[in-house]
């Protein structure tokens, strides 16, 4: 029987050395043996490096390896200098404030493997959990959430954790659930970085952009371009917890219930500048993408960026196809 691809592990860290550690161990503590890790430190001000070597020294695990870097890149850049290091036809990036569950690497494996359809993309559902590792939610609420629910439904019952009065554990039932996200449209949610495994050979063709430009949201970044040019599998079961705790680059808000905000900035803003990113690089590489994806699957996706930053009334910009085949166009 063939076996599973190595997967590589970015764990990119700036100031949150009072997580760090813990970050570090639970992928360490994976069911799915075969991987690579590399921690990056991206110019921390705290105490994250003695942190970081603290705890990589306890390990004493040759599968683990860390750069320091010398200055503050941003998330993008931290994330491709870890790249840099690595050969596995697979990655995933781990946020140094959030912990994976034991089976992650094992269950995302599992799904890109799946036997109806290869994605670039698998991400997963997610706890909420405050500083101290308690629990404030039991999802993410924006994971394969729908625009338009009805005013009344009942909950199933698989949704509601076991409590362990001795210890105040809270036990969730397996949810093996799996949903193909086919398309992407303007409602599209997957989930943050942590949730997360990629295709590396997907990576490397859309992670372009200078360092400046992916300071941050590197995850919607790469998931918009997921959605866009191969599709994405969402795993129902959360396999990971999402740290907030008052200090997050985003999401520094409170969960108050319902349709929450998770940050206190206002989230247009912001989108609309990753989908111009993406709108940039599908045209600057538009011959990699006819090559890799073919002109139906790419000239979609660019109309869709378009569309979404409402372009589709200015003239369409030519493009040069003819080494594919395709002829020129306006």
């Amino acid at each position: 029987m063939p076996l599973a691809p190595t997967v590589g592990v970015v764990i990119a860290n700036y100031n949150n050395g009072a997580f760090v550690a813990k970050a570090i161990e639970s992928v360490a503590r994976q069911t799915a043996r075969d991987f690579r890790a590399i921690v990056v430190d991206d110019a921390s001000t705290d105490r994250s490096d003695e942190a970081i070597r603290g705890c990589l020294a306890g390990l004493n695990d040759s599968r683990f390896d860390y750069v320091r870097l010398e200055n503050n890149l941003g998330q993008g850049g931290a994330v491709r200098r870890g790249l840099a290091k690595l050969e596995t036809p697979f990655v995933c990036f781990l946020d140094s404030d959030d912990v994976w569950y034991e089976p992650f690497l094992a269950r995302h494996l599992s799904v890109h493997m799946n036997s109806d359809f290869p994605v670039a993309l698998t991400y997963c559902d997610s706890h909420i959990i405050d500083g101290d590792d308690r629990l404030l939610a039991g999802t993410a609420w924006w994971f394969d959430s729908d625009p338009h629910p009805p005013p009344a439904r009942p909950i199933d019952p698989a949704h509601i954790p076991a409590f362990d009065p001795a210890t105040s554990a809270l036990t969730y039932p397996v949810n093996t659930g799996v949903t193909l996200r086919a398309e992407w449209t303007s409602a599209s949610s997957t989930n943050s970085t942590a949730s997360m495994m990629f295709r590396r050979s997907f990576v490397d063709l859309v992670l372009v952009p200078p360092d400046e430009d992916l300071r941050l949201y590197l995850d919607f970044y790469l998931s918009t371009f997921a959605l866009l040019l191969t599709g994405a599998m969402g795993i129902h079961e959360a396999l990971y917890a999402y740290r907030m705790h008052g200090l997050n680059k985003h999401s520094n808000a409170t969960v108050l219930g319902g349709r929450y905000n998770s940050a206190s900035q206002p989230w247009g803003p912001i989108a609309n500048s990753v989908l111009e990113l993406v709108h940039k690089v599908l045209k600057d590489r538009a011959e990699a993408f006819l090559l890799a994806f073919g002109e139906e699957r790419y000239e979609k996706a660019e109309t869709q960026m378009r569309g979404a930053l409402g372009l589709l009334d200015e003239p369409k910009p030519r493009t040069w196809r003819s080494n594919f085949g395709f002829g020129e166009r306006s």
